[in-house]
């Protein structure tokens, strides 16, 4: 029962004009109540309205992101081979160029004059080879007859051996002046682009010292990048079904339109860090992508992976970490902690504290007191991203997940949300 203001006014005075305990006992019943009322009246007007969403299960690309760098398949330093100084450099700097395509040239008229003397020489040890070669027929056929001794034969003999290995010598000197008049001549060891050139034509280049430029293949290029043992773990199941599958996302923010594979793991952690090199190749046909840029690599572990998800600013962060607040079947609120995963289409993955079906505040959130009732407002629109993450083949973390030891979902999460 309750009492308008006015009754209890009247009751009241009524009181008043009593005198004894009797009346007290009956007039008692009647203040409580009007009291009851007003508290009542007053716990419905401080209701806080807020608005709710609710945690969904969802399917999404099981996805870890990595700071990355890029590096070339193939780097040369052009080095000459021989001394001598410069007298052409035909390319054009920061070109693309071809295998033996032309780069420096060097002055080649010393080395033309030594092939031309070891010619000369070959062709006098020759002569010399077949004098002694004829000789030594001519002293044999004496010797068998008696008429020429054993001493002059084996002296002939000797002659004929000796000018054998001069013309040898001769040989391979000729063949080692061709390779200097080839080496004059420095072309491009692979496909590539060229730097820049650090030595100008007319200057003196050291045999192997002198570096003249570098070369480097830009398609397809390399993608280092370093996950924790933690992290390694949980992408060995999946690396055993098949290479994995790389993007790279820019400093800029874009994601890099051609995806590769991951070619190649280290054999060993790195005790240091406690992580692990690996790496990626990726297509770069247009060679937008240069050697050392950082980059993200965000490797797919699985197309599609069940997760539970709910809006992010439904997140809240404090000492004690991140925490929701749930609304129960009374609509009264509680605070629940949570683990948070990737951020995906302005959602969050949670791995732990939530479970389907749960309702969790999403404005308000400053105002919201544990343990109180609300008055609970249901959007007319499902959370941002919600219905997107069915639709959509790709995703990635933003930079707070990536300071979350780089955690979009784990296969520990997976675990976590069979068992809800």
């Amino acid at each position: 029962m309750s009492l308008t203001g006015s009754e209890m006014n009247t009751g009241h005075r009524h009181c008043q004009s009593k005198q004894g305990p009797v009346w007290l006992a009956l007039c008692l019943p009647l203040l409580l109540a009007g009291c009851d009322a007003n508290s009542t009246q007053t716990q419905q007007a401080s209701k806080q309205k807020v608005e709710v969403a609710m945690a969904v299960s969802t399917e999404i690309p099981l996805v870890k992101e990595f700071v990355g760098q890029t590096a070339a398949v193939k780097l040369v330093d052009v080095r000459a081979k021989v001394q001598g100084y410069l007298t052409e450099r035909p390319f054009t700097e920061g070109a693309d160029v071809k295998k033996d395509d032309v780069l420096f040239v060097i002055d080649q008229r010393p080395f033309q004059a030594a092939v031309d003397q070891n010619k000369a020489d070959l062709e006098q040890n020759q002569g010399r080879l077949d004098f002694a070669q004829e000789q030594l027929k001519r002293y044999e056929t004496l010797k068998d007859e008696g008429t020429a001794s054993v001493q002059k034969y084996e002296s002939t003999r000797a002659e004929a051996i000796e000018a054998a290995g001069a013309l040898a010598a001769s040989q391979a000197a000729l063949q080692n002046a061709k390779l200097n008049l080839d080496y004059a001549t420095i072309t491009a060891p692979i496909d590539g682009r060229v730097s820049n050139t650090l030595v100008n034509v007319g200057n003196l280049v050291s045999a192997e010292n002198t570096l003249l430029t570098t070369l480097v293949q830009l398609d397809p290029i390399y993608v280092y990048f370093s996950p924790s043992e933690r992290d390694y773990q949980e992408m060995v199941p999946f690396q055993e079904k098949g290479p994995l599958k790389v993007s790279m996302i820019l400093s800029s923010g874009e994601l890099f339109p051609k995806q590769g594979v991951v070619d190649f793991v280290d054999n060993r952690v790195d005790p240091n860090t406690g992580t692990l090199k690996m790496r990626a190749v990726i297509p770069n046909p247009d060679k937008t992508q240069r050697p050392g840029q950082f980059v993200t690599a965000k490797v797919t572990l699985a197309d599609q992976h069940k997760v539970v998800m709910i809006p992010a600013k439904a997140v809240a962060q404090d000492e004690g970490g991140h925490y929701v607040y749930l609304v129960d079947k009374d609509s009264k609120v509680n605070r629940q902690d949570v683990g948070i995963g990737a951020e995906y289409e302005q959602n969050y993955v949670i791995e732990k504290g939530i479970k389907p079906g749960d309702r969790v505040v999403v404005s308000g959130l400053q105002k919201v007191k544990a343990g109180t009732q609300v008055d609970v407002v249901i959007p007319e629109t499902k959370p941002s991203g919600t219905s997107a993450a069915n639709e959509r083949s790709g995703g990635r973390t933003n930079d707070n997940s990536a300071a979350r030891d780089n955690a979009p979902v784990t296969s520990g999460q997976e675990a976590a949300a069979k068992s809800d």
